[in-house]
C-alpha cells in the first residue's frame, strides 16, 4: 500500500513538471485542450502567429507564446526547447481556399516538420488528425484499419496523406499516437458545423440552417471535451505509442442530428431543401468568395462530402484507455445552452 502511494505521488509530480508544446492551441479543439492541460498542472508553450488571438488564455499561468510557423523549421526548433511532448492540432481546416496548395503546405508539410522535429529530439507526439483521413464508410461503424480514398475535398486528401507520412516515421523511432475525432461539436464552435447548429437553433433557413437533401447518410459526432479529456489522459501512456485511435461519439443519420438540434432548441424539426438547390446556392457562395476573398459558409465539395456515410467505432480507445463518450443529446443540450447565452449577449 505504501509503495502504491509513493508511485502515485511520483506520477503526480511528473505530471506537474511536464512541459508541453501545443500547435493549433487557439483553435476550437485546441482551446479546450490547452485549458484541460493547464488545469492538470502542466507548463505549456503555444506555437502561434503574430495575428493569433490569445485573449482566451489571459487568465492562465505557465503559458508561453512562441511566434512561429509550421513551415519554418527554425521556429519549431526554438519552440521545442525544453519540452518533452508535442500536441499537434494545427491545420488549415477551411472548406474553401483560393489556392488549394495551402492544404498541402500546412496539413502535409507542416505536419511532416512537426513529426521530424519530434523524432530528432526524441519527443512524444500526439497528432490530432481527422475522421476524414480514414475516408467514407459503410453505414456500419468501422475501426482504425479502415481506408477509403474517395475524397470530395482537398482537406480530406491532405489529412490522409499527412497520416501516412507520420506513420512512415514510426519504424524510425517516432513516438507518436494518432487520433481521429469525428465531426466535433460543442460550445464556442463557429466552424461550418458549428454555424449550422447556431443557424438551426435560431430557425434560420439560409445558409446553413436546413438539411440539404434527405440527410440519410450516417455521421459521427464527437463532443469537444471528450477529446480534450482523452488527449490529456494518454500523456504518460508510452505503451500506446505507434497506435492510432478513433475519438468518435454517437453515429446517427445527418437529418436525425439536425432534427435533434431543432427539437432541443425550438421543439421543432429541421427544415429541408432539395439537394440541387443547395448545390446551386453553394456555387453562388463560391463565386462570391472569389470576389470578396472570404471563406463561403457552404461549398459544393462540402455538400458532396455530407452525402457519404461517416460511421466510426471508438471501441479501441474505450478498451485501451477508458475513452468516455458524452451522449449526443446531453452534449447538444450543453452546446445549445451556450449558443443561446451567446445569442442573447449579442442582442444586448
Amino acid at each position: 500500500m505504501i509503495l502504491f502511494y509513493l508511485r502515485l505521488i511520483c506520477t503526480r509530480i511528473f505530471l506537474i513538471m511536464t512541459n508541453i508544446l501545443v500547435t493549433g492551441g487557439t483553435g476550437f479543439i485546441g482551446k479546450a485542450l490547452v485549458k484541460k492541460l493547464h488545469d492538470s498542472g502542466h507548463s505549456l508553450k503555444l506555437l502561434v502567429r503574430e495575428s493569433s488571438n490569445t485573449n482566451y488564455f489571459k487568465d492562465l499561468k505557465n503559458v508561453e507564446y512562441i511566434i512561429g510557423d509550421l513551415l519554418d523549421f527554425s521556429s519549431l526548433e526554438k519552440a521545442v526547447n525544453n519540452v518533452s511532448a508535442i500536441y499537434h492540432l494545427a491545420a488549415y481546416t477551411g472548406i474553401w481556399a483560393k489556392d488549394n496548395s495551402i492544404y498541402h503546405d500546412v496539413n502535409v508539410k507542416g505536419t511532416e516538420n512537426v513529426a521530424n522535429i519530434a523524432l530528432q529530439n526524441n519527443l512524444k507526439l500526439f497528432y490530432v488528425s481527422s475522421f476524414t483521413a480514414l475516408g467514407p464508410t459503410p453505414p456500419e461503424p468501422v475501426d482504425e484499419t479502415h481506408e477509403n480514398e474517395t475524397f470530395c475535398m482537398e482537406y480530406e486528401k491532405s489529412k490522409c496523406q499527412a497520416k501516412k507520412n507520420v506513420k512512415e516515421l514510426i519504424p524510425k523511432g517516432l513516438k507518436v499516437m494518432i487520433f481521429y475525432p469525428g465531426i466535433v461539436y460543442g460550445p464556442e464552435d463557429f466552424n461550418v458545423f458549428g454555424r449550422m447548429l447556431f443557424d438551426i437553433m435560431r430557425g434560420k433557413l439560409f445558409p446553413l440552417g436546413a438539411c440539404p437533401g434527405k440527410g440519410d447518410s450516417m455521421t459521427c459526432l464527437t463532443y469537444v471535451y471528450d477529446i480534450s479529456n482523452a488527449l490529456t489522459d494518454v500523456l504518460n501512456r508510452e505503451d500506446l505509442f505507434g497506435e492510432d485511435f478513433i475519438l468518435g461519439g454517437e453515429n446517427v443519420r445527418f437529418k436525425e442530428y439536425l432534427d435533434l438540434i431543432a427539437k432541443i432548441s425550438r421543439n421543432k424539426k429541421a427544415r429541408k431543401f432539395p439537394f440541387p438547390i443547395a448545390m446551386t446556392y453553394a456555387w453562388l457562395l463560391e463565386v462570391k468568395a472569389w470576389f470578396n476573398k472570404k471563406t463561403p459558409f457552404l461549398t459544393r465539395p462540402t455538400l458532396r462530402a455530407i452525402k457519404y456515410h461517416r460511421s466510426y467505432s471508438s471501441k479501441k480507445a474505450i478498451n485501451k484507455f477508458g475513452y468516455k463518450i458524452t451522449p449526443l443529446r446531453e452534449g447538444l443540450e450543453e452546446t445549445i445552452k451556450w449558443y443561446k447565452e451567446y445569442n442573447e449577449e449579442g442582442k444586448k
